[in-house]
């Protein structure tokens, strides 16, 4: 579960850039800035995940939910996503082509 959480800017595993290898989860992973564990509103933990760009939802529902799903963790944990400033990131510099 703790590998899940590392993907704040920076630290993910998965290349942006470099030719040939733009997919959701390299988008995704870009759009992740910051990580926070905190107290909970709701349940004891909450995990407050900081986006420049929507994009980053994709870490969350597919990605780390999958993680937490089965843990054990589920019923005593929240997560919070939230995109920060007026605008969006732009993650895509040029057209995509496949």
């Amino acid at each position: 579960m703790a590998d899940a959480l590392d993907m704040a800017k920076g630290r993910s595993r998965i290349s942006m850039g470099i030719e040939g290898t733009m997919s959701i989860h390299s988008i995704s992973a870009a759009a992740i800035e910051a990580v926070h564990i905190e107290h909970g509103v709701e349940k004891p933990l909450r995990i407050r995940v900081e986006m420049s760009n929507s994009a980053g939802i994709f870490q969350l529902d597919q990605l780390f939910r999958e993680k937490l799903k089965g843990s054990g963790l589920e019923k005593h944990v929240e997560v919070e996503a939230l995109i920060e400033g007026e605008a969006e990131k732009r993650l895509i510099q040029t057209a995509y082509r496949l």
